[in-house]
């Protein structure tokens, strides 16, 4: 019982061990990419300092020049270029952050923008006496930016110095501290790879004898001998686990043969099942046509002409739901059934055609308008006592057919919107437009002042 109670799995000394390892060398990774990402973000400071401090020198230097240029020419398209550059050296020393800078650099460069400051108002001077009443007074400004040109180039030099002295003493540092780590990283990976051996070691030959008894049982089921005898282990561990898992799934395998055979014998009394399915409708088929004219020969024309109504529905409702007939044949079977849907309801309800005749040899799934149409009496006019309509219109649009169902029963309710809620026919007829036409048909229920319309648009197949 101690024993059991103090017992660590194969799973647990595995994640433990990996864990620790996985440890130490997230670690160690982590360290070094600190590391790396340090000497690298010092060296990106460094560069961009220098980038800077190059573009302020540059800058100034084509501010002098373009000033140069103002006073040999006299000419005013020269005052832009020298503030532009100005600006630009001001933007330049924008860039660099206060955070990044030790405080000897950060004061040389509060003293760096006070002599650009100083510069821009001695040039200004310079070239505005200059280009004004040209007296000595632009001289002594020139010289005086001269002087202060002179300053800033020999302040950015000195912060470049600094710059430098300041990067090789942090290098210094880190090159050190490297070198004490990378010594510890050898012996800790030392000890690592140790522990990993004497692991592999003590556990590698009692997993493998366990894996091999699996294996071969593995190869029985494979060659379809589902009669082997339940593999036995005393191992609690992720073995054990295994060993009762696989016993367990021959277990399964062996019902579900047992299943596969049954489906099958189920499979083969649904298929007679069909076969009655379909030669009950061919005897009520008959069956109706010598009604039918049995009521033709006794004079009863009426019921004569419903009989063979019925058994066109019928003969047509007989063909493959999966085939497709013109709408001539569709219009001629809906037809028949609002023959007796009028004989039911007598003069309560009225229907209405308006159909394109050029349309009528156009393809279209079987039954595709009988649902919608049948919707109709069901839902919207079946509690109509008078003056009931149902209209069905076929028109073109270009390369599409437009049918238009209407009625002036209830009209939809809002769940029947939706695809999921749409009724088994509507549904339906939905789907199979949708694979026919490979979904360029389109079906629309809309609710009217009247009542209700269904729109069907279909391309035109022949």
């Amino acid at each position: 019982m101690c024993m059991k109670n103090n017992f660590i799995s194969i799973k647990e000394k595995l994640i433990v061990s990996y864990i620790l390892i996985l440890i130490i060398l997230i670690w160690i990774g982590g360290y070094s990419l600190y590391t790396i990402n340090r000497i690298s973000s010092q060296y990106n400071e460094f560069v961009e300092k220098l980038d800077t401090l190059s573009n302020v020198k540059n800058s100034i230097k084509e501010s002098k020049n373009s000033l140069d240029n103002l006073l040999l020419t006299r000419s005013t398209n020269y005052i832009d270029d020298i503030y532009s550059s100005i600006d630009t050296s001001y933007g330049e020393l924008n860039k660099l952050s206060r955070r990044n800078m030790t405080k000897e650099e950060y004061n040389l460069m509060v003293d760096l923008r006070k002599l650009i400051g100083s510069y821009r108002a001695y040039s200004e001077e310079t070239f505005r006496v200059a280009l004004g009443t040209a007296d000595e007074r632009y001289i002594i400004n020139y010289n005086n930016s001269t002087k202060v040109y002179n300053y800033i180039m020999e302040s950015v030099d000195e912060i470049n110095n600094k710059i430098y002295e300041e990067n090789f003493r942090k290098y210094k540092i880190i090159k050190e501290h490297n070198l004490k780590f990378t010594r510890a990283i050898i012996v800790i990976f030392i000890i690592s790879i140790s522990i990993s051996i004497m692991f592999i070691f003590f556990f590698s030959r009692k997993l493998i004898q366990n894996v091999n008894a699996l294996t071969n049982q593995a190869e029985e089921v494979s060659k379809g001998n589902f009669e082997v005898d339940n593999l036995k282990i005393d191992s609690q561990d992720e073995i054990g686990i295994l060993f009762n898992s696989f016993n367990i799934m021959v277990k399964e395998i062996k019902y579900l043969l047992s299943e596969v055979e049954n489906k099958t014998r189920l499979e083969k009394e649904a298929q007679f099942l069909a076969l009655q399915s379909q030669i009950n409708p061919h005897f009520l088929f008959n069956t109706l046509n010598v009604i039918a004219k049995t009521a033709l020969i006794e004079g009863s024309d009426n019921t004569c002409d419903l009989i063979e109504s019925l058994s066109d529905i019928l003969r047509y409702t007989l063909r493959n739901v999966n085939s497709t007939v013109t709408l001539e044949e569709e219009v001629y079977s809906l037809r028949q059934y609002i023959y007796i849907q009028k004989t039911r309801f007598g003069d309560r309800i009225k229907y209405i055609e308006n159909i394109d005749d050029d349309l009528l040899n156009y393809k279209i799934p079987l039954l595709s308008l009988q649902p919608i149409v049948e919707n109709a009496f069901k839902h919207g006019l079946e509690g109509k006592e008078q003056g009931g309509e149902i209209e069905v219109r076929i028109n073109s649009i270009k390369n599409y057919i437009k049918i238009e169902i209407r009625d002036n029963g209830k009209g939809f309710y809002p769940y029947m919107y939706s695809k999921e809620n749409a009724g088994i026919g509507v549904k339906n007829v939905r789907e199979r437009l949708g694979i026919y036409f490979k979904n360029k048909s389109l079906l629309f229920f809309y609710n009217t002042k009247e009542g209700a319309l269904v729109k069907i648009i279909i391309p035109k197949v022949e």
